[in-house]
């Protein structure tokens, strides 16, 4: 009986040392692969997610109301970007992207065409 007792507590002892060890490699590999996803949302990817109403929240109308912000220049490359980086969606080094922000201003000027 006495065993039993001396096992269980060694056990409970031993789990709760490594239990917090576990929990933040856990937080550090999902910090990771949330980081990854982020960084690739790709221009043509982030137009539609504008499109469908994903930016809503940070000011972005969606559907005809998105083609007709865009025509009146209200939605550009760097505000749809700034929407993303405040959604998450995207990483704040973005904004100084020249290349990411070219691809999404022709990728928004696609929208008109539609």
């Amino acid at each position: 009986m006495k065993g039993f007792i001396i096992t269980g507590l060694s056990s409970l002892v031993l789990g709760s040392f490594f239990t917090p060890v576990n929990a933040t490699e856990i937080m550090a590999v999902n910090s990771t692969v949330e980081q990854n996803q982020i960084s690739y949302l790709s221009p043509i990817n982030l137009v539609s997610h504008g499109r469908s109403g994903t930016f809503s929240e940070q000011g972005i109308p969606s559907h005809i109301r998105f083609s007709l912000a865009i025509k009146s220049g209200k939605v550009d490359a760097e505000s749809l970007v700034k929407a993303a980086v405040e959604a998450g969606r995207l990483s704040s080094e973005t904004l100084n992207n020249s290349s990411y922000l070219s691809n999404v201003q022709f990728e928004l000027s696609q929208v008109d065409n539609d």
